[in-house]
Formats: structure tokens, sequence, C-alpha cells
């Protein structure tokens, strides 16, 4: 029998995690608890690529989602709202035969492009518009071992958060991720971002921390939340994903102390590795903090692939297909205010 490929949604796939961790190459992001969770709270279609040989063995898999947006077009993304995802395969030949098969999906579904997430890159015909850096920190030493490898400044930020008298709770209560994502939201209003919906926090308390895959830690000063942090693990690996703080509390060093509970608390679990995420390489605040816990710096690459056919006309840009959603009255009203600022 010759190898043979199927589309799987890990949502409904009962020995998914298992055939994920049977690789030794899979991260949280190629979990079943992550898919249910894009999956749920934003209509994600799930359709994982994966090649099997004739023992059912996988060869080479590509966790993707198809997004459908009538403002931002219709494309496979491998994965929406995930740091890196990593294509799991045993060779070369095997990964290229993939992305092939993924690329002729694509173009019959009507796929805008293609965008992957691999950490890596991974073929000349696959540009590479953007790239940021990514922190790894062996758990492999004993607590005082790791302790001593930090950066100096990280080890007395530690100090100083603990004599401040700020402790740290490790929970996995809705109530913990309600906290968590109310302090998540003035912090990303104070960096100019928009939060994510409620319902998505709610899901990954339903589909991750719930089912014991996640933790939040939080931070407290004088019986006040001033940090928060919101980790997942897979197998031996665990994640930091989210942080939030307060305004004021830069000063206190509350998000070293956060981090150095989860450190604490992973390397107990029995985990290798703690991913610190995805940085912008000019954000150069986080790069410092992280570079200051003596972990593994590498660059990430996202890929993306056009799939339109050639000489198709560009599909209109975002703020082009909200004006043609919007009511010709608004659209008045708008052009009345705008035009003289947009000279």
């Amino acid at each position: 029998m010759p190898d043979r490929l199927e589309i799987i949604n890990p949502v409904t796939s009962p020995n998914w995690d298992q055939q994920m961790l049977a690789t030794g190459k899979a991260t949280f992001f190629h979990s079943s608890a992550w898919a249910a969770t894009l999956a749920a709270t934003y209509g994600y279609k799930p359709c994982y690529f994966v090649l099997l040989s004739e023992d059912n063995t996988i060869k080479a898999m590509v966790p993707l989602m198809e997004v459908s947006s009538f403002i931002t077009g219709k494309r496979g993304i491998s994965l929406p709202f995930s740091d890196h995802c990593e294509i799991i395969s045993e060779s070369a030949e095997a990964e290229g035969y993939l992305l092939g098969r993924i690329l002729g999906h694509g173009k019959k579904q009507g796929w805008e492009y293609l965008e992957l997430r691999p950490g890596k890159r991974i073929s000349a015909d696959l540009p590479a518009p953007d790239s940021f850096q990514i922190h790894t920190l062996s758990l492999s030493h004993d607590e005082d071992e790791l302790l001593a490898s930090f950066r100096e400044s990280t080890r007395r930020n530690i100090r100083k958060a603990e004599a401040a008298g700020i402790t740290c709770t490790i929970d996995q209560s809705m109530q913990a991720c309600e906290t968590f994502y109310a302090l998540n939201c003035y912090t990303r209003k104070r960096h100019g971002i928009p939060p994510q919906p409620l319902s998505f926090f709610r899901n990954v308390y339903k589909q991750i921390i719930a089912e014991n895959k996640g933790i939040v830690v939080l931070a407290s000063h004088k019986n006040k939340i001033i940090n928060g942090a919101v980790y997942f693990h897979f197998g031996r690996r665990a994640m930091f994903k989210y942080g939030a703080s307060s305004g004021d509390s830069r000063q206190l060093c509350g998000n070293y102390l956060v981090m150095w509970q989860a450190i604490r608390f992973y390397r107990q679990r029995g985990c290798d590795s703690l991913d610190m995420g995805r940085t912008d390489s000019n954000h150069n605040g986080l790069l410092q903090f992280k570079n200051g816990w003596n972990a593994l710096t590498e660059e990430l690459v996202y890929c993306k692939y056009s799939l339109k056919p050639f000489g198709e006309k560009n599909s209109p840009s975002l703020r082009e297909r909200i004006i043609q959603h919007m009511p010709l009255p608004l659209l008045r009203m708008i052009g009345t205010v705008a035009y003289r600022h947009v000279a």
C-alpha cells in the first residue's frame, strides 16, 4: 500500500494528541486543545494535512486552519494566533510532497494565499516576509543552577519583587482566567492593541486550563493583582503565551517573579523546556527581558505563498473591503470629515 494523504480535524480525532507526542517534535500548537480553542472561538475550519506510510506512521504533517472572511479574504494559515507551528516530517521529500498537495488544495478552495509559520526557511519558492526571535529555556538543570545562569539584573529583579512583598499564585480556575483577562484588556489598551474577545479566554479555560494543559500565574501586591501570565504545556514542553501587567507595577518587577515561579513549576513537573514565545526584532524592552534568562535565541520565520492565478488583480485591501460594506450615508459623513485631513 503506498503512502496516503489524509485531511484530519484533530478536534474529532480521538488519538490525535498521542500521535503528535509520538513524533517527538510536536509543541502545544499541534495539540487538539489549541485546534478546539481556535475553532470554537473564531469558527475557523481545521484541516490538518497528514501523509501516512503503509503502517500508519506519520511521514509528514502540516496543521492548517481555513480562514474565511468577507474583510480579509479566504486563506490557509498554519496556524492562526500561533507564534510558530513547525512542519513535522521525516524527510525533505515527504515535506515537499505534502506542501505541493496543500498548495493544490488551496487553489481549488479559492485561497488567496497560504501562510506558514514553520520557524525556519523551508524553500526559496516561499518568501519570508516576516522575521522574529524566539527564546527557549532548557529546564534540565536543577533550580539553583538555573537561577545562577540568569543575568545578574534578572536575579536582582526577582529578589526585588520578593522583597517588595509580591506573592504569586498558580491557578487553574475560571476566576483566574477572568482576572487575567481584565488585566490583559488594560495592557493591550496601553499598547494600542485591541484585546482578544472574552469568548477566547473562556475557551482557553474550557479546552486547555480546565483539562490540565495550562496554568495562570498571578502576582499580587497589597491585595492588588499587578501581573499575570498564561502558560500552556504539551508532553514535556511548556510555553509562555500571554502576559499582562498594571501600568503602575513596572518598578516592582512582578513580571520577573511570575516568570521565575512558572519556571520552577514546570521544572518540578518534569518539563524539558520552556518556550518564551515570539518577540518582534525591534521590541527592545521585551528582548532585554527575555535575554536575561539565558535562553537559546533563534530566528523565527514566517512564509507566505500567493495562490492567486498569474495576472489576477490583487484583492481589495482591508480598508477597501470595510468601505465597500459601509452604507452610503455613513461614507458621505466620513468623507466630509476626513478628506481635509488626508490632502
